[in-house]
């Protein structure tokens, strides 16, 4: 089983319906069908099969959604590069995947002829536009003749093949490259589909990066699965989502924390609501709640959700659909899904009874992936005890089953003897006004062994003091917790996945 077989079944159902569109374009089903059957006919007459990766460097575009379905018809693995890499860092992913090909957007040229140089065996290369654009119909039966009626229509895969690698974001290490099996990705969609309830009369604009998770599997695979719409955004601004908004009317909309902040300091986006979208969402960091309350004002009709999933667990594991049950379970991402099994362990890997504990919380289930690309250690490391992939996240659960994140198990400082996560020091930081975004990280200390501080980006124009920001800081944590350094930085050094590097603050401020 794979995605592309319910593309396929979509297009026999409702070969006219839109299913994927741009600023400039909007491709049926049918139509998406034969770009994805075009593409894996390209490929097969490269001599790209089964098991070879492709890599793909480009802003969000159509293309990569039929290309990743185009796995499906020849085996081969997409391998999304992030197009704000260093030269250096795409470099190393291209070694590391062994790639064939490399197919780029042209804005992304320079940084790919940068990151060849100096590689020993270069990759063919190719515009994406130009690769994947549709052939013939005449071109199609051919090659539908040539591969048989079950080839074409679907897959060449077994469930457990790798359809993607995706590359870690690494902020103190070297990324790895996680694979995603298409069992992974189908799971994924029946997740979503059962638990967000997605029909295909939904749509969702599509603004998160593809070369994340985020970007194709929270909430935009699994509604193109159910046959709903997907208007894709090529590079995300807010005045690029602000106008599809107003054009294409979703009824979803996914973005992350750090998106939504710039979506509530957009005087278009605030000036008017939009009665259309039903369901907004977020993840992957802490909004305060004068943020979460502007946003609820522009979307009057509008559920507001939370999740919490890793690239290794193919995205979500754990989600809130309601608006009231964020408001009933005050600081909660959501609860677990029903096709995921959960338990908590302490340091000593003791598994615990989740209600009234703490622990790192682990997932078991169809939706964990198969391990790191040539990387047995670390596979063995993340996956254990018969498949429970270790998350690396504390949690607590309440007792209606609502999931509580404390912190990175290893993002904690240990300060005059007690364990401080940097997470529950951030999310208390963030919620004081004027502050934009917040990393709490420790440094060497002779008395404390390390010292709790904090880096904060302001809001423009505010006015701000470490005073201020430790006296609010005191009506939120206990003393311990409160940060004994604030450090007012103009940014926050980030990884090409925009995640706080906090090796650097701490090298920084020692």
């Amino acid at each position: 089983m794979n995605i592309f077989q319910t593309l396929n079944w979509h297009a026999g159902r409702r070969p006219e319906k839109p299913a994927v569109c741009d600023k400039d374009r909007c491709l049926n089903f049918q139509e998406l069908v034969d770009m994805t059957q075009g593409i894996a006919a390209r490929l097969d007459g490269d001599g790209i099969g089964f098991g070879e990766r492709v890599v793909i460097l480009s802003d969000n575009c159509i293309e990569t959604i039929a290309f990743l379905h185009a796995t499906a018809l020849t085996g081969c693995i997409m391998v999304p590069a992030n197009t704000r890499y260093a030269a250096d860092e795409l470099r190393f992913l291209l070694e590391d995947s062994a790639s064939a090909l490399v197919l780029f957007g042209t804005a992304h040229r320079d940084l790919l002829n940068a990151a060849l140089e100096g590689l020993a065996t270069k990759p063919r290369t190719a515009e994406i536009g130009d690769y994947c654009a549709t052939p013939t119909a005449a071109a199609i039966a051919d090659w539908r003749e040539h591969k048989g009626f079950e080839h074409a229509d679907y897959g060449c895969i077994a469930t457990d093949d790798v359809a993607m690698l995706i590359y870690t974001s690494g902020t103190t290490s070297r990324p790895k490259g996680a694979m995603l099996t298409h069992g992974n990705l189908l799971w994924n969609s029946i997740n979503y589909i059962m638990e967000s309830e997605l029909h295909h009369t939904h749509s969702a604009i599509v603004a998160t990066p593809l070369f994340h998770i985020s970007g194709f599997g929270v909430l935009h695979g699994p509604l193109l699965h159910a046959g709903g719409t997907l208007f894709i955004i090529d590079r995300f601004s807010s005045e690029a989502v602000t106008g599809a908004l107003k054009t294409f009317l979703p009824s979803h909309l996914f973005l992350v924390s750090a998106m939504w902040v710039k979506m509530t300091e957009d005087e278009g986006f605030l000036a008017q609501t939009y009665p259309e979208t039903t369901f907004i969402s977020t993840a992957a960091g802490p909004l305060s709640e004068a943020r979460q309350t502007s946003i609820r004002d522009q979307f009057p009709n509008a559920e507001f959700g939370w999740g919490y999933g890793m690239t290794e667990s193919c995205v979500t594991t754990i989600k809130s659909q309601r608006t009231a049950e964020l408001e009933g379970h005050p600081g909660t991402l959501g609860y677990g899904w029903r096709h995921v099994q959960y338990r908590l362990v302490d340091e000593a890997g003791t598994v615990l009874e989740p209600i009234g504990n703490s622990g790192e919380l682990q997932v078991r289930g169809p939706v964990v992936f198969k391990g790191y690309w040539n990387n047995e250690e670390a596979t063995a490391e993340a996956i254990i005890d018969g498949g429970w992939l270790k998350s690396g996240d504390l949690f607590r659960f309440d007792e209606d089953g609502f999931a509580y994140f404390i912190g990175r198990s290893k993002d904690m400082v240990k300060t005059g003897g007690e364990n401080v996560a940097a997470q529950e020091v951030e999310q208390a930081v963030i919620r004081c006004p004027g502050v934009l975004d917040a990393a709490a990280f420790g440094v060497p200390d002779d008395h404390l062994g390390e010292m709790l501080c904090v880096a904060i980006e302001t809001v423009a124009e505010a006015n701000l003091s470490e005073t201020a920001v430790r006296d609010f800081c005191r009506t939120q944590l206990a003393g311990f917790k409160v940060p004994k350094r604030v450090h007012f930085v103009d940014a926050l050094p980030r990884s090409s996945s925009d995640k706080p590097q906090k090796f650097k603050l701490t090298e920084m401020f020692k």
